[in-house]
């Protein structure tokens, strides 16, 4: 009887997760969580990221993390693609006035879980530490490339025979 109850409760725990979880990636807006900024009374701007459909800066499998503050800077972020299991890192760059602090990484195309996290220095100048942010992106895949060279069907081209 107590294997029966708790498969059941793990059948409409998957459910519930599959319920809530879809139409986000459906839709392919990123499921964010702020990181927590310890020791700065004044906060940090939103962490954003984005991709080649919503950001110029970026190329096909990248992701770019920004964070909407100029004049602060400095934390690490981790990722793993839940499509090919790679995973990768990078920093992003010191406080810089007039500049917000941004960062595109190659996590190729899929399903990607990011944590942006670690020291930071906000625009007034104050140190702090941030917890744990999390993010998930869709990563579009490149382009197909043009495979008729330019030309149209037909034009020099032979019918296999």
């Amino acid at each position: 009887m107590k294997t029966r109850t708790v498969r059941g409760i793990t059948v409409l725990a998957a459910a519930g997760a599959t319920a809530f979880a879809a139409p986000a990636l459906a839709s392919a807006e990123p499921i964010d969580f702020q990181p927590i900024p310890i020791g700065c009374p004044a906060g940090i701007g939103s962490v954003d990221t984005e991709t080649v459909l919503a950001e110029e800066d970026a190329e096909p499998g990248q992701i770019e993390y920004e964070i909407e503050q100029e004049g602060s800077g400095g934390g690490q972020i981790n990722w793993l693609n839940l499509r090919t299991l790679q995973l990768g890192g990078g920093v992003l760059p010191e406080a810089i006035d007039e500049d917000e602090p941004a960062v595109a990484l190659q996590t190729g195309d899929g399903l990607v879980v990011s944590a942006v996290w670690g020291a930071h220095q906000n625009a007034d100048g104050q140190g702090c530490f941030l917890l744990p942010g999390v993010d998930l992106t869709n990563v579009p895949p490149a382009p197909a490339p043009d495979d008729n060279g330019g030309g149209e069907a037909g034009e020099g081209d032979e019918a296999p025979a």
